[in-house]
């Protein structure tokens, strides 16, 4: 998986599974431009990026605002000279069921993990086009394949992204644009470290809770999805489009669905 000369835009990209993945692609040779709408955070990432020897650049931008997709992924030509890769990260996770979910919580998940994701790739296959071709990854979700209470607005956005997918792939396949998505399970970053301490659980009691239902009776670490993405965007990737690759250590295989048990137990 050697991405020297290419260039890789990674959407929320300061912290987590997008952090790891702007690492991974520079320690594969690639110019890497990450975006988050957490400036400060960003920011730091991309010096210590830099202290470190790797070719890691940050821009602010919060993608639900009107034309922020599009001007992001000008800003990336204008900073990578090319656009070869896209990863579509960015994402937000309200966890609020049917009767709590307001109309706000609705549109800004949809916002951001829908419509930023289309408009984003619709820009990127533009220049990857006139490029002779180049490679989508978007961020969906072992919650876009079965489904959880007390997250409908985000189960919806994941599920919208795995369709998504698929159409784009057939749309662009005649330029040399592969489109496919990656369905993580929990991973552990520092929003599931939140998670756990919201509901009051230990570090070590949150994870046995959040891994029962998982085969491999563990969760994720940032770097696995990352080299999962990696190999989607690589040429080894060449004849995979229009599907979703599972990370999620055995969980969709057995739809976990009511498996968990309840936090308090």
């Amino acid at each position: 998986m050697n991405f020297e000369g290419k260039a890789v835009l990674v959407t929320g990209g300061a912290t987590g599974i997008g952090k790891a993945t702007a690492m991974a692609f520079s320690d594969a040779g690639a110019r890497v431009l990450t975006a988050s709408r957490d400036a400060e955070r960003g920011a730091a990432f991309a010096e210590e990026m830099r202290a470190a020897g790797r070719n890691i650049e940050f821009v602010a931008c919060d993608l639900r605002d009107d034309g922020a997709p599009e001007a992001l992924i000008a800003e990336a030509v204008r900073r990578l000279g090319r656009l070869d890769v896209l990863f579509n990260n960015a994402g937000i996770h309200h966890r609020f069921g049917t009767l709590e979910t307001t109309n706000a919580h609705w549109a800004e998940t949809m916002a951001l993990n829908v419509g930023a994701v289309f408009m984003c790739s619709r820009e990127a296959a533009a220049v990857m086009k006139d490029q002779g071709g180049g490679a989508i990854v978007n961020m969906a979700s072992d919650l876009g394949i079965f489904a959880e209470p007390e997250k409908v607005s985000y189960c919806t956005s994941k599920a919208a992204v795995v369709q998504m997918t698929k159409a784009m792939a057939l749309d662009l396949a005649p330029h040399n644009i592969r489109v496919i998505a990656i369905a993580p399970g929990d991973t552990f970053t520092p929003m599931i470290e939140h998670k756990i301490r919201t509901l009051g659980l230990s570090l070590e009691d949150g994870l046995r809770w959040l891994s029962a239902p998982v085969a491999m009776k563990r969760l994720a670490e940032t770097e696995e999805i990352a080299r999962a993405v990696l190999f989607l965007a690589s040429d080894d990737a060449s004849y995979v489009t229009g599907t979703t690759l599972s990370v999620d250590g055995g969980t969709t295989a057995s739809g976990p669905g009511g498996q968990r048990p309840a936090a308090e137990d």
